[in-house]
């Protein structure tokens, strides 16, 4: 009797095991929250990058006074969105009719179908079409998810 009366030292197995496992579940959890907040910081950067492109099409139109056409005018259109990569961009547009900026979500290492969420969930209140449904005479539909994503410039 006098054995179980000293003090244990140490803990036994299966405290270690459950030990384990809740910080298992605490890092598993954590990883998850850090997915969904990169998928939507690259959403937003998708969006920015939109932004600053249907901007720069706005003053090459200012100043040339037509709308660009990236094949022929890719060197002003880059000095205007501030010399970053173009890769993914294209830019459409009929005349005074319309303008459109286009972003391929399978270029530049391609998008998680997080990033297609995060983008569809921010497409109501930032602009974002889907794909070819902008161009008259169809109605621009809310981007819902595809490769293409699409932004009204006129």
């Amino acid at each position: 009797m006098a054995e179980y009366a000293r003090k244990r030292k140490g803990f036994t197995l299966v405290e270690l095991l459950i030990v384990i496992i809740i910080v298992g579940i605490l890092t598993s959890a954590m990883l998850l929250l850090m997915g969904s907040a990169e998928d939507k910081a690259e959403a937003t950067a998708i969006l920015s990058d939109m932004r600053s492109m249907k901007s720069a099409m706005v003053i090459f139109k200012l100043e040339k006074g037509r709308w660009p056409d990236l094949a022929s005018d890719e060197t002003e259109i880059k000095k205007l969105f501030g010399g970053a990569s173009l890769e993914g961009f294209d830019l459409v547009s009929s005349g005074d009719a319309y303008a459109y900026v286009l972003y391929d979500l399978t270029k530049n290492k391609g998008k998680s179908a997080g990033v297609k969420k995060k983008l569809a969930l921010m497409a109501d209140s930032s602009g974002l079409l889907q794909e070819n449904t902008s161009k008259p005479p169809a109605t621009p539909q809310p981007y819902t998810g595809g490769t293409i994503v699409e932004m009204k410039v006129h």
